[in-house]
């Protein structure tokens, strides 16, 4: 049974290799879309439960004031307010590699908050006593080739101001993106402006997780009269709301999806209805010789499965390539963070939807083919 696939499928090298390779791509596309539909995610699984984040309601374009960072430090169950700030600017030039997260911090108040940083206490305190000093994780400062005491400028955009800085910290982090970013003064950039007294976000640490979503409507409720109302959130859902502005990106990878499964299983629906039409003489010959339907069923169906499982493992394979090749370079510009990768569901998925398509596409001419009587098929030229 085995050689007869194998030879029914080698019969029409050209149809077998094209119905392959098609599912192959069409399987291609279904991974890469489900690949970037998780890390547009930005959603951290190892998220810390007691840290919120207040922003603008409207926007995180629209700033809020300075003085709203000592309000929201007497709600209740708040330890720490840490205002960041997203600087970006131009560091050498346009390209990819030189792209990376820019952000101003308070260091009075960044280390409480945001606990889970790893630094060298000597490099720490040289970073807070110095207002034009800057920290990189180590994962970028390697990616740069930076060491303590380098100095580096960028060209503000956002901000209409260029700055010089001097590395004085590196950090480490348990996750590598996040080491691919740098930090220095909001007080640096005030001054600068002429002390604005603006800030993008605060983050909030809370002594207990629990008293999240009273934190969140007293937040809300705090500056719900005010010209700059606010929006409190945790941080994972701070994190997801980057994708939202997109707009619905998963009812679109959905949509698009649907469309490559139904195409690809068309496609091969109809290649395995000609080949079984092909060898309709061949299986009443067969029939004839004392082969059982269900044996002929299972040759049908068999030639059917094998497409759709090297099909799919080809197209995971290529998946699989061109997203470690990709994976570093998103990596540098700050796209990480929704752990850009072919993880095993999403290759599961893939062998699955081949294996039900190899299925499904070859049910039908098996069936045909067992219930043709064999005086019919002996007659079909």
């Amino acid at each position: 049974m085995i050689k007869l696939i194998r030879r029914n499928l080698l019969r029409n090298k050209r149809r077998t290799f094209l119905t392959m390779a098609s599912l192959a791509m069409a399987l291609f596309i279904l991974s890469l879309l489900g690949v970037v539909n998780d890390a547009m995610s930005f959603a951290d699984e190892s998220e810390i439960p007691d840290r919120l984040v207040v922003r603008n309601a409207i926007s995180l374009t629209f700033p809020l004031p300075e003085a709203y960072e000592a309000r929201l430090r007497s709600i209740e169950h708040v330890v720490e307010v840490s205002p960041q700030n997203w600087f970006q600017g131009v560091y050498k030039d346009q390209r990819p590699e030189n792209f990376f997260p820019r952000f101003t911090i308070d260091p009075d108040t960044f280390r409480t908050v945001f606990y889970e940083y790893e630094w060298d206490e000597t490099e720490w305190e040289a970073f807070a006593a110095q207002r034009t000093a800057f920290a990189a994780g180590r994962a970028l400062a390697e990616d740069q080739g930076w060491a303590i005491g380098d100095t580096i400028a960028i060209q503000g955009d956002i901000y209409p101001i260029n700055v010089e800085l001097e590395l004085r910290a590196i950090f480490d982090y348990e996750d590598e993106a996040q080491e691919r970013q740098m930090f220095f003064h909001r007080r640096y950039v005030e001054e600068a402006m002429n002390n604005p007294g603006q800030n993008g976000t605060y983050w909030l640490l809370l002594d207990d997780p629990d008293a999240t979503p009273a934190v969140i409507a007293a937040a809300e409720a705090m500056f719900e009269n005010s010209d700059n109302q606010v929006r409190a959130e945790t941080a994972k859902a701070f994190a997801e709301s980057f994708g939202e502005m997109l707009g619905n990106v998963r009812l679109f990878f959905l949509v698009i999806g649907s469309g490559i499964v139904f195409s690809i299983f068309s496609i091969t629906a109809v290649t395995m209805a000609m080949a079984a039409r092909e060898r309709t003489t061949e299986v009443s010959v067969l029939r004839t010789l004392g082969f059982r339907r269900n044996q002929v069923i299972g040759m049908v169906l068999g030639e059917s499965l094998t497409v759709g499982v090297l099909g799919s493992l080809l197209g995971i394979g290529i998946a699989s390539v061109l997203i470690q090749g990709l994976t570093p370079i998103l990596d540098q510009m700050g796209f990480g963070f929704g752990g850009f990768g072919l993880d095993a569901q999403t290759a599961g998925l893939a062998v699955a939807i081949g294996i039900a398509i190899g299925l499904l596409s070859g049910v039908f001419p098996a069936v045909a083919a067992a219930r043709l009587k064999i005086v019919d098929g002996l007659r079909r030229l």
